[in-house]
Order: structure tokens, then sequence, then C-alpha cells
């Protein structure tokens, strides 16, 4: 890729996939080849604004156009097919979260791109997140201060109330892959992978707050608790729900000598006395962290001298490993182990 730009070409104008096309033209990395919906009057409003074709048929976008990445922002199990067309016609491709209905089929998109020499991205911007940030570095610093972590407890609560029809697939299991879990809370499972590793082993429950047995066996859970062993000395849990309120996400990290609390634009700290020892504020961070996220991954594409792609291409299998082995364990009964989902699979995630 020779260009100063990346060519970006979108399907499915959500109004999240059209502020990152916004974030994307006002970062001076990308310019817009075509906008895709099946709304004709959102794709043609969208091609109007970026001087760019507008296509209502999707197959006839990707075998048209002449692009370097292709932004999905259409629920996965809408554009599945199409992102393997995408990736056989050889576009990068950059899906919203999350990016699959379960690790197998991440699995046969990162395995297709890795056949193609393409990259599959994912929209985590949170992984951008300036508070993220300090928090990965407070907690790998804090090691060396002597200060052993044992606990880790997240909250994940996103109230929806009744949902209009057309986003009634996310009470389908066939459609959505999950529930809380994998809809809400898949970002921050990214989170906690990022900063402590793979767990070695994951608990879980699920419910559904549908009145009688047979609804519940054929809805998304609503309610999970979800308990991780990073290591011998360090276990986490997850709480998440869609019918509890009031809104909320926060991690605390408990530690030997001191504890930290982050809920996205603040973290604090505080020792185990309850003295408050610091406090850093990030307001209105979430389209900074957004743009963030898309230089990394233009710079990426371009060949920016020195730049090295953050985290590494394939690493969205290992919060999604996490994910099917809760599932899994729903099911089981049983505790399950992350790495022999990874392993089982046989899939590379060597970087392109």
């Amino acid at each position: 890729m020779t260009e100063q730009t990346v060519k970006l070409a979108a399907i499915g104008l959500t109004d999240e996939a059209q502020e990152l096309l916004a974030i994307a033209v006002a970062s001076g990395l990308y310019t817009i080849a075509a906008a895709g919906d099946e709304r004709a009057e959102r794709a043609q409003g969208c091609a109007r604004r970026y001087e760019c074709p507008a296509y209502t048929d999707y197959r006839q976008l990707i075998v048209q156009t002449k692009a370097d990445l292709l932004l999905f922002g259409a629920p996965v199990h809408r554009v599945g097919e199409f992102i393997k067309l995408g990736i056989q016609e050889h576009f990068h491709i950059l899906q919203m979260c999350p990016p699959a209905l379960n690790f197998e089929q991440l699995a046969v998109f990162y395995r297709m791109a890795n056949k193609e020499r393409v990259r599959f991205f994912t929209t985590a911007w949170r992984r951008f997140e300036e508070s993220f940030g300090f928090v990965r570095r407070f907690v790998d610093e804090a090691k060396d201060e002597g200060n052993s972590w044992h606990l880790v407890s997240a909250v994940c609560h996103v109230p929806i109330g009744e949902l209009e029809s057309e986003r009634r697939w996310l009470y389908d299991p066939q459609t959505a892959g999950g529930g809380v879990l994998l809809q809400s809370c898949y970002d921050m499972i990214d989170q906690l992978v990022l900063c402590f590793g793979m767990p070695q082993k994951v608990y879980a429950l699920m419910i559904s707050q549908a009145p009688d047995r047979q609804q519940r066996m054929s809805l998304t859970e609503d309610t999970a608790v979800v308990t991780m062993q990073f290591t011998e000395t360090l276990i986490g849990q997850l709480c998440a729900s869609r019918t509890l309120g009031p809104a909320r996400r926060h991690v605390r990290v408990h530690g030997k000598l001191k504890h930290l609390t982050t809920a996205g634009e603040e973290v604090v700290i505080y020792n185990n006395s309850g003295i408050l020892l610091r406090q850093e504020n990030y307001p209105d961070d979430e389209r900074p962290s957004k743009r963030r996220m898309l230089e990394n991954i233009a710079w990426g594409l371009l060949g920016k001298e020195g730049h090295v792609l953050w985290p590494e291409h394939g690493f969205d299998l290992n919060a999604m490993a996490v994910i099917e082995a809760a599932y899994l364990s729903a099911r089981t009964g049983m505790a399950e182990e992350p790495s022999r989902i990874l392993n089982l699979a046989e899939k590379t995630t060597a970087v392109l």
C-alpha cells in the first residue's frame, strides 16, 4: 500500500459506523471509497457527504469498489458472509464488537485473513482509553513496588428496557450468539485479558428473567456472573446484567497495599485504610479514543516507520476464547479452560 491515506468502504451505516467514518476522515488518514446500507436514503446521504458511490447491494459494493479496508457496521449475523467475501477479495476488515457470534466463527475469519494476507480488526476502542492506559501502566509498575494483586472485581450493568422491533434479534441465540456477556461485555473482557493475561480457568452462571422454563431455554442470557482464575494468587469476577440498573461499568483491582477503581472517565487509588492516594480524570475521552484506535489501524496499514500494531493481529481470539469458555461452563456446570479452546482451534494468530 503506497497511498498516504487508507481507502475505507463502509457496509451497514449504523450511527456508530457513521461516527467512525467522520472521525476517520477528520484524522486525515482515511478517504471514503464507498457507502453501503440496505436503507437507500441512508446510503445516499452518506455518499453525498463523502462524495463516493452508494450501494444497497453489499455484494456489488465489495466486487466493484477499490478500497483497502471494509468497515462493517451491521451486526455480524447479518454480514458474516460478506465479511468472508471481503477477505477473499483481499480487503482488510474492521468489524464492530463483538466481532463474531462465537469463537469458531472468529477463528474462521482469522484463518481466512491469514491465508489471504490481510488483517482482521475490531472496533475495540476502549483499549485506547487514557484511563485504561493508566490502569495498565499502574498494574505493571505496582508489581515492582511489591504490591501484588489478588482480586479483580468488574461490573457491567447495561439496562436497555424493552427492545424495539429491529433489535429483537438480541434475544435470539441463533442471531445474537449470546446475550449480555457477549453483546455488552466483550470490550471489558478484552481489557481484563490485556491487563492480566489469559485466565487459566473460567466458571460461569447465567440466567434469563423470562417467566417460564421453555422461554428461558430459547432466549439469550440477561444476567451473568463469571469467575476467572488468572494465576494461583489472582482471581477475578465479572457481574453483568441488562436488567439491573442504574447503568454501571467499573473495574476494581485489589492489592496487598492498595486498590484501584476505574469507571471509564475516572481512576481512583486508595490504600487499604481507605485514604485516597491518587485521582485521575479523563473527561470526554470516547471520541479521542476512537480516533486513536483508527490511527493505530491506519499507521499499521500504511506502514508508518517505527509503528507496531497494538495489540498484535489475532489478539481478539483471546477475549473470544474466554467468552466461549464462559458459555461452555454455564452449560456443563464445570470450570473451563480458555487455553484449551485456543489449542483445539489450531489457528495461527501470527502478525502478517
